[in-house]
């Protein structure tokens, strides 16, 4: 599964890498770096965002079973 995940992963951030590129059309080296770099920073917080609403969620569960009945 752990595989799996690796896989899904670097699909994912291919595709990321390949619409920056597309996106910002580097003339050089140097500029292909950068865009690169941009796509890097992109996925990763594309990931820590969906870590946070997954975080979110599971308090607001555990806020709504702990919560008592008697509040609004």
């Amino acid at each position: 599964m752990d595989e799996e995940l690796k896989i899904d992963s670097l699909y994912e951030y291919t595709q990321k890498q390949e619409k920056v590129l597309v996106r910002l059309q580097p003339a050089n080296e140097l500029e292909e770096r950068l865009a690169r770099q941009i796509a890097i920073c992109s996925y990763k917080l594309e990931q820590i965002e969906n870590r946070l609403t997954k975080a979110w969620c599971q308090l607001n569960k555990m806020y709504e079973e702990l919560k008592p009945e008697s509040l609004p």
